[in-house]
C-alpha cells in the first residue's frame, strides 16, 4: 500500500488522501517569476490579491469568491494550474527560510509541515525534490529564493502550527 502511494502523483495524494487540505488554508506566496506565468494563462485578473506592507508589495493567489478555497482549485479537488503552479506549491510540504553567511553564501532552514504527502512520498525523497527545484532556479534566477521568503513572510505562510523538521543546507551563491 505504501508503495503504491509513494507512486502516486502528488496532486492525487493531496485530492485522494486529504481533501486538498493546505489549497484551503494560507494562500500560496507568489514569486515575480511565477505571477508572470500565471497571468499570462489567466484572461480573467481576479486570480490573485495583493498585501501591502509598507514599501513592499506582496502578491498572492486569492480565495475563490464563495469560500475559502484557492482561486485555481477545482470542485474534484485538483489544481487548475498544476503544471504551472508556483514554487511555494511545488515545495510543499515543505518551506525553507533563508539565513545569510557571508556575501556569497547562505543557509536554507527546511522546515515540514505534516500533510498525507509527507507520509506516502517520504520524507528524504521530498527534500530531494525540493533541493532539485531549488538548485535549478539557483541556476536561473538566485532572487526568486528571496523572493519567496518575503512573501511567505507577508502572507503568514510561516505561521503553521506543524513544522515537524528542521535541516540547514548550505548554498552558494556566484
Amino acid at each position: 500500500m505504501l508503495r503504491m502511494l509513494r507512486e502516486m502523483e502528488p496532486i492525487e495524494i493531496c485530492s485522494k488522501q486529504c481533501k486538498s487540505k493546505c489549497c484551503k488554508s494560507t494562500p500560496p506566496a507568489l514569486t515575480n517569476c511565477d505571477f508572470k506565468r500565471i497571468n499570462k494563462l489567466q484572461e480573467n485578473k481576479n486570480w490573485f490579491s495583493t498585501i501591502n506592507q509598507e514599501e513592499n508589495k506582496t502578491i498572492v493567489i486569492a480565495k475563490r469568491e464563495d469560500g475559502n478555497n484557492c482561486y485555481f482549485l477545482s470542485e474534484e479537488g485538483l489544481c487548475d494550474i498544476y503544471s504551472s503552479r508556483p514554487l511555494d506549491c511545488k515545495l510543499f510540504p515543505l518551506f525553507f527560510k533563508i539565513n545569510k553567511i557571508n556575501e556569497s553564501e547562505y543557509n536554507l532552514r527546511w522546515l515540514v509541515w505534516y500533510c498525507p504527502l509527507t507520509d506516502a512520498k517520504g520524507l528524504d525523497a521530498l527534500k530531494e525534490e525540493a533541493k532539485t527545484k531549488i538548485e535549478i532556479i539557483l541556476s536561473e534566477d538566485p532572487n526568486q529564493l528571496f523572493e519567496y521568503q518575503n512573501a511567505m513572510y507577508a502572507s503568514q505562510g510561516y505561521k503553521k502550527k506543524h513544522f515537524l523538521y528542521e535541516e540547514r543546507l548550505k548554498i552558494k551563491r556566484s
